[in-house]
C-alpha cells in the first residue's frame, strides 16, 4: 500500500522537463534522520518541480545557481541555495506552529493535541470573510460536522440561519449558546465577519460544562481579532459588490384569461355557481393583445421581485509591540432584498486593545458597536396572506397617473390583490443600536499564577415604526375606485425595546509543570449576570395625511398603548482542572454551579460536572514503528451533565395577578385582581447527560487527518405545560418536567493537504448522522407526531394510494373517503384500521421521516492555489428529513375568486385531457375533501446537494504591489447557492413546512482585498 501511494505521487509529480544547466540530486530527511516521502521540491521563481521517492531521494534539472524550495506538510519550508552544488541533503524541522496549535475553549485556550473534549474549530480566513453573505450564522454551513445550519429565507435583515448542534436537544429551545469574546447571549448575526479570528463549536459535556445551565445544546465561541505582538502595523481593506436573485421560486401564471378559465372549470367540477362568464375570457384574450392597461396580464411576482444587491466594505488596522497590541475596524453593509421595499443596512465599529502596564500586569478592552436600519413591506417575510390573492388581471400601477390598479373583470372580487399596493401600503422601519464592551485586568503576582477581573456590558435600543397607508385601487375601465385598502384604515404603531446585560467575573488560574512530565493547569471563576428588558408600544389611527408618519399626526380618538419590563439574574461558580502526564495521558475535570432567578426557592441551583480522559497512543514507545504512516493517534472519552432553562419564563415561577371583573352589591361591576395561574414549586432544570468517545488520527505526518466521534446525549426533565381539569377555569396549567429525549450519533471530519509541484490543494470532508427517540412522557399524550419510543416530530400522516384515481371503478373499490362527491382526479387515502372509513385513526407513523431536523448533514471543501491564483469550492447538503408539499400557492381547492394561479395549475393539474398530471383536479365546491390532507401523496424527502460557495481569486505579485506602497492585493469572484440538486418540489428544501415562501438568495460578487 505504501509503495502504491508513492508510485501515485511520483506519477503525478514527476515531469517538468525543461532545458536546464545541471541535474541536481539530493535527499530530504526529518530531524530524526528518517526519509521524508513525497516532499515537494520547487525552483524558486521558476517552473520546475518534483517530489521525493520512497527513500527521500529526488532529482531535478535546475540552474547551478538556483534556489530550491523544499516543503512538506507539518514541516517548516526551507530554501536551499545550490551555489554550484549538484548533490544536497536537506533536513526539515517540524513546524512548531502545527505542534503548538491552540483552540479556544470556555474560559481559555488549550493545545489541540491535548484536547479531550469534542471541539470543532474554524479559522476565519479572507476566503470565508470574502463570501457575499450578510451574517455569520449562514457562513458556518458545511464547515463543522454535527452543526446543522438551516437558512430558511433570504429576507434582507432577517436571513440568519438557525443552528442546531447534534440534532434536536430539547422540545423547547434547542439553539446553542453564543459567546463572543467571553460574553454570552450576543447576536451572532450582528457581528462583522471580517472582525472574527476563529469560531469554536463545543459539542460535548467535557468542553461545554463550564457554561452549565445553558450549554445543553452546545456552545459556539467566537473570538475577534487582536493585533499581532511585535508585528508591523498594517491597514487592510476588504470590499465586495454582489448581485442576487432567487435560488428557486414558483412560475406565476401571467395570463388572466387562463386564470378565469380555471376559475370556471373548478366551479363546474365542484358543482358550484360562478360569477365569471366565458365572454369575459374571450374579451380578455382578444383585448389583452392591444390594450394592456384596461386588459392587463400582469406578472405579479415579476413586479414584486427585483435584482437584489449586497455591498460590503471593511477597513481595519492592527499592529503591536511587546507592550501593546490593537485591532480596530469600520464596516458597512448595505443590502437590497429581492422583494421591493425590503432593504437592510448595518454599520459596525470595533476596537480591541491589550496593554502590558508592567511585566506582570495587563489590561485590555474589547468593544464593538453596530447600528442597523431595516425596511420591510407587509409582514416579516414573503407573507402569503396577501400574496395568494394577487391576480394577473390587475395593472399594478398606471404608467401615466401612478394610480394603483384594482379588479376590472366582470365577477372578480373587489378584494383581489395588487402586489405593489400590498407591499407599499404596509411598511415597517426598524432602527437598532447595540453596544458590547468588555474590560479586564490581569495580574500575575507570582510566576504561573494569574488573577483576572472583568466587566462586560451589552446595551441595545430598538425602535420600530409600522405604517398602514390608505390607498385606492382603481378600476381603469370605469375610472372608479374598485377598493380602498387596508380594510382597517390607516394605522401608525411605534414600538421601542431597550435593554442591557451585565457580566462581572473574577478568575484565578494556575498553570505549571510541577515536575518533569507532570503538567497541571487549574481555573476557578465566579460570575454574576443580569438582564433587563423594557418594551413600550403605542398606536393611533386616522392620520391627517399619508406623508405624515408621526403619532402626533394621527387622531387621539382611537389610540392604544402598552408597556412592560422584565429582569433576570444568574450567579455562577466555574472550575476546571487539567492534568497531563508525559504528554501522553490527559485528564480533565470541569464543573459549573448555576443559581437562576427563574426557579422557585429550593430549585434555583444546579450543578453540572464533567470529566474526560485522553490517551495519545502515538507517543507510546511501542507505536514508533507505525509513526511513518500513522503520525498521530489519540483516544478521547468524556462524560458529564449540562443544563437548559429555556423552557422557563423569567416570571414563570412567580405569583402573578390578572384583572378580573366582579359584582359589587347587587348590580355594580368592578375590576379587581386575582391569581391567574398555578405554579409547580418542584419545577427544575432540564438536565442533559452526554457520553462522547472520539479518535483523532493523523497519517503521513498529518498530511491526512481524521476526527471520529460517537455520542449519546440523554435529556431528562424536559419542560412542558401540563394538563388541567376542565373544571378549573381562569387558570393556566403549570409547567412540569415531563419528558426524556435521547440523541445518538456519529461524526467524521477528514482533511487532506498536499501539493503537486506549484499547485497546493486541500480537501475537507465532514459528515454527521443523528437519530433521536422520545423515551418518557409523564403526562397525557394524544395520538399525533409525539409518541413514546419514536423520534420527536416525525411524519404522522395518511397513506395514499399511488397516483390519482383515474376511473369510477377505482373509486368504487376504494374505502369511503367521507365525501359523496369524490371523482376521478382525486387523491384516495388508505383505510389502515379497516373500519370502512377514513378518519384520524388511519394516520400512520413514519418514524424514519424526520420533519424538523435532518438525520444527517455533510460538507465538502476543495481548495487550490497556483502561481497567485486560488480557488475554493464548498459543497453542502442534508439528508434524512421529509415534509409535505402543501402551501398557499399550490392549492387545488380553488377559492371563489382572486387566486394567484401558478403555471403548474394550468399545465400539471388533472383533467380528462391531462390524466398524467401530478396535481389533483382543480375544484371549487363539493368533492376532493382529502386532496389537501397531509398524506404520502404530497410527501417528498428534502435531501439536497448544493454548491454553497465557489470563489476564484488572484493575488497580484508582491513585487508589483510594493512599488505602489501595498503589501498585497487580491481580486476575486464569488458565488453563493449556485446550484441545488433535490427531489423536493417546493421553494427550497431548507425551508420548513409553512407559508413563508421568501426564497433563498443566489449571489454573484466581485471583490478586492488590499493590505498596506
Amino acid at each position: 500500500m505504501k509503495h502504491l501511494f508513492v508510485f501515485l505521487l511520483l506519477f503525478i509529480g514527476i515531469g517538468s522537463i525543461t532545458a536546464q544547466n545541471a541535474r541536481i540530486t539530493g535527499t530530504v530527511k526529518d530531524n530524526t534522520g528518517e526519509a521524508v516521502i513525497g516532499a515537494n521540491i520547487k525552483i524558486k521563481d521558476g517552473t520546475g518541480g518534483t517530489i521525493t521517492d520512497i527513500d527521500g531521494h529526488f532529482n531535478i534539472e535546475a540552474p547551478s545557481n538556483a534556489t530550491l524550495v523544499v516543503s512538506f506538510i507539518g514541516y517548516t519550508t526551507q530554501e536551499v541555495a545550490l551555489n554550484g552544488r549538484t548533490n544536497i541533503v536537506v533536513t526539515l524541522a517540524e513546524d512548531s506552529q502545527t505542534l503548538d496549535e491552540v483552540v479556544v475553549v470556555g474560559y481559555g485556550t488549550q493545545k489541540k493535541v491535548n484536547l479531550t473534549g469534542s471541539v470543532a474549530a474554524v479559522k476565519v480566513d479572507e476566503k470565508i470573510a470574502s463570501r457575499s453573505i450578510t451574517n455569520v450564522s449562514s457562513s458556518l454551513s458545511g464547515l463543522v460536522p454535527g452543526l446543522v445550519v438551516s437558512q430558511t429565507t433570504g429576507f434582507a435583515g432577517g436571513d440568519g440561519a438557525s443552528l442546531k448542534v447534534r440534532g434536536l436537544g430539547s422540545i423547547n429551545n434547542s439553539d446553542p449558546l453564543i459567546v463572543v469574546d467571553g460574553m454570552p447571549d450576543v447576536d451572532i448575526n450582528r457581528i462583522n465577519m471580517n472582525d472574527i479570528e476563529s469560531i469554536s463549536v463545543l459539542k460535548d459535556a467535557a468542553s461545554s460544562a463550564v457554561y452549565g445551565s445553558r450549554a445543553a445544546n452546545g456552545v459556539i465561541l467566537i473570538t475577534t481579532k487582536g493585533g499581532a505582538k511585535e508585528g508591523k502595523a498594517k491597514v487592510s481593506y476588504n470590499g465586495s459588490y454582489a448581485w442576487s436573485s432567487p435560488v428557486e421560486f414558483y412560475d406565476y401564471l401571467a395570463d388572466y384569461s387562463r386564470a378565469l378559465t380555471m376559475q370556471m372549470r373548478s366551479a363546474a367540477t365542484g358543482n358550484k355557481s360562478t360569477s365569471f362568464r366565458q365572454g369575459t375570457v374571450e374579451q380578455w384574450m382578444a383585448m389583452g393583445l392591444v390594450d394592456p392597461i384596461l386588459f392587463p396580464n400582469t406578472d405579479q411576482f415579476d413586479e414584486m421581485f427585483r435584482t437584489g444587491a449586497i455591498m460590503n466594505h471593511t477597513v481595519s488596522a492592527s499592529g503591536g509591540t511587546d507592550k501593546i497590541n490593537f485591532y480596530t475596524s469600520i464596516g458597512i453593509l448595505d443590502q437590497e432584498g429581492l422583494q421591493i421595499h425590503n432593504d437592510y443596512s448595518r454599520y459596525n465599529m470595533r476596537l480591541n486593545v491589550d496593554y502590558k502596564i508592567r511585566d506582570n500586569v495587563k489590561v485590555g478592552i474589547k468593544t464593538d458597536g453596530s447600528w442597523s436600519e431595516r425596511q420591510t413591506p407587509r409582514g416579516a417575510g414573503l407573507e402569503t396572506a396577501g400574496l395568494k390573492y394577487v391576480i394577473s388581471g390587475i395593472l399594478n400601477k398606471h404608467p401615466e397617473t401612478g394610480e394603483y390598479g384594482g379588479a376590472m373583470a366582470y365577477g372578480e372580487s373587489a378584494s383581489a390583490g395588487n402586489a405593489i399596493a400590498e407591499y407599499e401600503a404596509y411598511r415597517t422601519n426598524t432602527s437598532r443600536k447595540e453596544f458590547n464592551g468588555n474590560a479586564y485586568l490581569e495580574w500575575e503576582p507570582i510566576k504561573d499564577l494569574k488573577l483576572n477581573v472583568s466587566y462586560a456590558l451589552r446595551y441595545y435600543n430598538q425602535f420600530s415604526k409600522s405604517i398602514q397607508n390608505v390607498v385606492n385601487q382603481m378600476n381603469f375601465q370605469t375610472n372608479s375606485v374598485a377598493r380602498t385598502m387596508p380594510d382597517t384604515g390607516d394605522v401608525i404603531n411605534n414600538s421601542n425595546q431597550e435593554g442591557h446585560k451585565t457580566l462581572f467575573q473574577g478568575r484565578i488560574s494556575y498553570e505549571k509543570e510541577i515536575f518533569k512530565g507532570h503538567h497541571i493547569s487549574a481555573m476557578f471563576n465566579a460570575a454574576e449576570e443580569y438582564w433587563f428588558h423594557r418594551n413600550l408600544n403605542a398606536g393611533r389611527k386616522n392620520r391627517l395625511h399619508n406623508s405624515l408618519e408621526e403619532l402626533d399626526a394621527a387622531s387621539k380618538e382611537v389610540q392604544t398603548n402598552s408597556g412592560n419590563s422584565e429582569s433576570e439574574g444568574l450567579r455562577s461558580f466555574i472550575g476546571r482542572v487539567n492534568y497531563t502526564l508525559f504528554d501522553k495521558y490527559l485528564f480533565e475535570f470541569n464543573f459549573r454551579s448555576d443559581g437562576s432567578s427563574r426557579f422557585a426557592k429550593g430549585h434555583q441551583w444546579g450543578f453540572f460536572p464533567s470529566a474526560a480522559v485522553g490517551w495519545r497512543i502515538s507517543e507510546e514507545a511501542f507505536f514508533s514503528p507505525l509513526k511513518k504512516v500513522v503520525s498521530n493517534a489519540k483516544f478521547r472519552a468524556s462524560y458529564g451533565s449540562l443544563g437548559n432553562n429555556s423552557g422557563v419564563g423569567r416570571y414563570e415561577q412567580k405569583e402573578t395577578m390578572g384583572t378580573t371583573n366582579y359584582i359589587v352589591g347587587n348590580s355594580s361591576l368592578a375590576t379587581g385582581f386575582s391569581a391567574n395561574k398555578m405554579i409547580n414549586k418542584d419545577l427544575s432544570w432540564e438536565e442533559t447527560r452526554v457520553i462522547n468517545i472520539g479518535l483523532d488520527l493523523g497519517f503521513f505526518n498529518n498530511q491526512l487527518t481524521a476526527e471520529l466521534d460517537w455520542y449519546d446525549r440523554f435529556t431528562t426533565g424536559m419542560i412542558r405545560g401540563s394538563s388541567i381539569s376542565s373544571l378549573l377555569t381562569g387558570y393556566s396549567a403549570p409547567n412540569i418536567n415531563v419528558a426524556d429525549l435521547r440523541n445518538r450519533g456519529v461524526e467524521v471530519n477528514l482533511n487532506w493537504r498536499s501539493s503537486i509541484r506549484k499547485f497546493d490543494y486541500s480537501i475537507n470532508v465532514n459528515a454527521s448522522y443523528n437519530v433521536n427517540k422520545l423515551e418518557k412522557w409523564g403526562d397525557y399524550l394524544n395520538r399525533g407526531w409525539i409518541m413514546l419510543d419514536m423520534p420527536y416530530h416525525f411524519l404522522y400522516i395518511y397513506e395514499a394510494y399511488p397516483g390519482l384515481v383515474q376511473s369510477w371503478n377505482e373509486l368504487y373499490n376504494a374505502p369511503y373517503q367521507g365525501d359523496a362527491y369524490n371523482a376521478p382526479g382525486d387523491i384516495i387515502l388508505k383505510d389502515l384500521n379497516g373500519d370502512g372509513k377514513i378518519s384520524d385513526l388511519d394516520k400512520k407513523a413514519y418514524t424514519d421521516k424526520y420533519r424538523d431536523t435532518p438525520m444527517g448533514q455533510f460538507g465538502i471543501t476543495l481548495t487550490g492555489a497556483y502561481n497567485g491564483f486560488d480557488i475554493q469550492a464548498l459543497f453542502q447538503g442534508n439528508y434524512g428529513r421529509s415534509d409535505v408539499w402543501l402551501d398557499d400557492l399550490n392549492n387545488t381547492k380553488i377559492p371563489d375568486n382572486r387566486y394567484a394561479f401558478q403555471q403548474f395549475h394550468w399545465n400539471d393539474s388533472w383533467s380528462l385531457d391531462n390524466r398524467g398530471a401530478s396535481l389533483p383536479r382543480l375544484l371549487n365546491g363539493s368533492g376532493g375533501n382529502k386532496n389537501r390532507e397531509e398524506s404520502t401523496y404530497w410527501t417528498y424527502n428534502t435531501n439536497y446537494f448544493r454548491l454553497k460557495n465557489l470563489q476564484i481569486g488572484y493575488s497580484i505579485p508582491e513585487r508589483y504591489m510594493q512599488k505602489i506602497g501595498f503589501n498585497r492585493a487580491r481580486i476575486y469572484l464569488s458565488g453563493e447557492n449556485l446550484f441545488t440538486l433535490t427531489p423536493w418540489k417546493g421553494i427550497d428544501p431548507e425551508k420548513p413546512h409553512g407559508n413563508d415562501l421568501y426564497p433563498l438568495v443566489k449571489t454573484y460578487s466581485i471583490g478586492l482585498n488590499i493590505e498596506f
